[in-house]
């Protein structure tokens, strides 16, 4: 590992993900962008993760790699930023695919606009019998009230500045899902956010997903941030009243979300 820090840090926890790993983690090492350090929480995996991940970091000493026992993701992720050292730090799931420019493009914005605290971006959705759809643009007057009704962008999309995620006391580890969607309440909070139109990373979504086998704790959790970040009895319940909207629309079967979503954005 380099004395000088590097200006990101790219944060992933890995749980039993090696059918995954492969293309996830060459998306980031293959950036155009290439000062960073790649922080990879091994959260427990009891597949071949761990051996992946070994490999790779043996061939790339960008890769600062820690095996611990699970925690699930909220703990991993905040073990992961006390370690980071860049002036940025940036998240990738380990089964998401970021684009080559994703990081150039990310922080030249982040570095021309000093009041931006949080930039995610659009991306591309993959289903997994090969429907494909976007997640959406929301522009800056949009993003002052976006976040506290439901997720502005893709967890993964995100880059924030690292002593900003410090300050705001980094993920509530008392959200076991959703913790992307309260922390950005306090972002938004804080300061600007904003996001890219373009998609600047593929996202896999499958019938396995944390929205389909943990949707109650995710609602159960989205509600207590609503609940928490929104003032007034109005607008929380209204808040509230969207999460609900959100959980019915969770239980629709995915390829008739992607065809609505097609219709709308045609």
């Amino acid at each position: 590992m380099s004395d000088v820090a590097p200006k990101i840090s790219v944060l992933m926890s890995v749980y039993d993900a090696q059918d995954d790993l492969h293309r996830s983690m060459d998306s980031i090492l293959n950036q155009t962008f290439r000062d960073f350090e790649f922080i990879i929480i091994n959260d427990g995996s009891k597949d071949g993760s761990a051996k992946i991940l070994e490999d790779y970091a043996a061939r790339d000493d960008r890769i600062r790699l820690v095996h611990q026992a699970n925690t699930g993701l909220t703990i991993a992720l905040n073990r992961g930023i006390e370690l980071a050292r860049g002036d940025y730090i940036a998240r990738q799931d380990s089964d998401d695919i970021s684009y080559p420019e994703r990081f150039e493009k990310q922080i030249a914005v982040m570095a021309q606009e000093p009041d931006v605290g949080l930039i995610g971006g659009n991306c591309d959705d993959l289903y997994e019998d090969g429907l494909t759809g976007q997640w959406g643009y929301s522009s800056d007057e949009e993003l002052k009230t976006i976040p506290f009704f439901k997720t502005a962008f893709a967890h993964s999309t995100i880059m924030m500045r690292s002593q900003l995620c410090r300050d705001l006391g980094r993920y509530d580890e008392s959200f076991k899902t959703s913790q992307d969607f309260e922390f950005w309440m306090r972002f938004a909070k804080a300061g600007r956010i904003t996001m890219l139109s373009e998609p600047i990373l593929q996202r896999r979504i499958i019938g396995s997903s944390i929205s389909s086998k943990r949707r109650w704790r995710q609602f159960y959790d989205a509600t207590r941030a609503r609940w928490r970040h929104n003032d007034g009895l109005f607008m929380r319940l209204k808040a509230v009243f969207y999460g609900v909207r959100i959980l019915l629309i969770t239980m629709l079967p995915y390829k008739l979300v992607s065809a609505i979503k097609q219709i709308r954005s045609s």
